[in-house]
């Protein structure tokens, strides 16, 4: 998963003590685009949809849940965003724009196991396998609305230019 190798990238980043902080206007535009438009995007059209018409609340559960965090990730983005801003003007240091960083890592490691370990399990136990089907084709039409031709491999082309950054390569 490319969101997995992404993270894997800015934990090196966070130990790594020459990472310029302009490498991090990347993770702000994967995030944004990728993770937001494309991965949460078809979880919030599709995904969430059909497991509310399968008997899962929207509210109280695991989809509330992913719910508050998309929106969580989407204020720590704009905050690493406004932190690197600060710093390219002076007013913040390396050290809050890290600090920033870190809270959207961990944020993300959580997220991916509670889709991994409760969500994605839930939906294997409640999706008929119309459903899947149905889902996987609406997966298909939200990436290509909503992010547009070639983004996907965009998107692994700057994970793959974070990993370079992250080490140095």
């Amino acid at each position: 998963m490319v969101i997995k190798r992404v993270l894997a990238a800015l934990h090196a980043m966070l130990t790594g003590e020459d990472v310029p902080i302009t490498s991090l206007g990347d993770l702000v535009m994967f995030s944004q685009t990728f993770v937001d438009r494309c991965h949460h995007g078809k979880e919030e059209m599709c995904l969430f949809p059909c497991l509310e018409q399968r008997g899962i609340p929207r509210e109280g559960g695991p989809i509330g849940v992913m719910l508050m965090e998309h929106e969580m990730g989407r204020r720590l983005v704009r905050a690493i965003e406004d932190a690197v801003r600060r710093h390219e003007a002076g007013e913040a240091s390396r050290d809050e724009v890290f600090a920033r960083v870190r809270e959207y890592v961990d944020l993300l490691e959580g997220h991916i196991l509670k889709e991994e370990e409760v969500l994605f399990r839930m939906a294997d136990h409640v999706m008929a396998r119309d459903d899947v089907q149905q889902t996987v084709a609406c997966y298909e039409r939200t990436e290509e609305e909503r992010a547009g031709t070639g983004t996907h491999e965009r998107m692994i082309a700057v994970a793959e230019r974070m990993e370079r950054d992250a080490t140095g390569a």
